[in-house]
């Protein structure tokens, strides 16, 4: 299928015109320049030649039908574990009806249960992948005080805006909305509220964690307890807290090697001194 005229890939973002070497997803129907998700000229040649027969997935959606496949393939391990203990119970304990009357309901309440499981399994990935990307343009900023008088979205884009260009060392970072998480705390209490700071490009996104760690070295007082993080859903947040009792584990074990959290992933970092920009820690 050739792309329509306002069709744009999915990674970059970018037009994807008719004389573009890209493809459309099979599950997801988006498009995507062969560059963007690596394809080879090869294999790109081969699919326009070939007929309807022969789909191509994305990187996302692959992911998300390996998990499927590996959750069809232990059901389907159990069923075949249940039928073969039918069978073992047939042939040599004719005796115990009881018991095969029993196995023989379970199995039936397997298959009357699996394409339901599968269903609500299948859209639960798909609500999952839909929430991280509804949040890919947004930012978390942690410590920025809060004022008590004046417009305090005025403040906190200002306060930002000088984190950025005195701190983090980013000129004309590309705000386009900055949102107080959660009740204000009392007065005087010390704390202050979650900032999420949606970005217009990913580009100032970007500049945003790759600059993170010069926080830990500013001048500026009031910028040293402010921490800059991804905007997690509910389930990243509980996979992130697991790996973080892992990671305190894994450092209190192996106190001479670095290690972080790389794209939900304990990672041991190079020796090399080049400070880690990704925000997951």
């Amino acid at each position: 299928m050739a792309p329509k005229v306002k069709d744009i890939c999915n990674n970059c973002n970018k037009d994807v015109v008719s004389n573009d070497r890209a493809l459309s997803c099979s599950i997801c129907d988006k498009w995507f320049h062969i560059k963007c998700e690596r394809v080879p000229v090869a294999d790109y040649d081969f699919l326009q030649k070939s007929d309807d027969s022969i789909q191509w997935v994305c990187k996302g959606c692959k992911g998300a039908s390996q998990k499927i496949c590996k959750m069809l393939t232990l059901m389907h391990t159990r069923q075949d574990k249940i039928e073969t203990e039918v069978v073992g119970l047939a042939n040599s304990l004719k005796h115990c009806n009881e018991r095969i009357n029993s196995v023989d309901k379970n199995l039936s309440q397997l298959n009357e249960n699996l394409p339901k499981m599968v269903s609500q399994q299948i859209s639960q990935i798909i609500d999952d992948k839909s929430e991280e990307e509804k949040r890919e343009a947004n930012v978390i900023i942690f410590g920025i005080p809060e004022t008590e008088e004046g417009d305090s979205k005025m403040k906190d884009t200002e306060f930002i805006q000088g984190l950025c260009s005195d701190s983090l060392g980013i000129d004309n970072i590309a705000i386009d909305e900055i949102t107080r998480l959660g009740a204000k705390p009392k007065k005087g209490s010390g704390k202050f509220r979650l900032t999420r700071l949606v970005v217009k490009d990913n580009t100032s996104r970007n500049n945003l964690f790759r600059n993170a760690y010069k926080l830990k070295d500013t001048k500026i007082g009031a910028h040293k307890k402010i921490g800059i993080g991804r905007d997690l859903t509910k389930k990243q947040r509980e996979i992130n807290n697991a790996l973080r009792i892992e990671l305190g584990q894994m450092k209190k074990d192996f106190p001479h090697r670095s290690w972080a959290i790389r794209r939900e992933k304990i990672v041991e970092l190079p020796k090399s001194g080049i400070p880690p920009w990704a925000p997951d820690t």
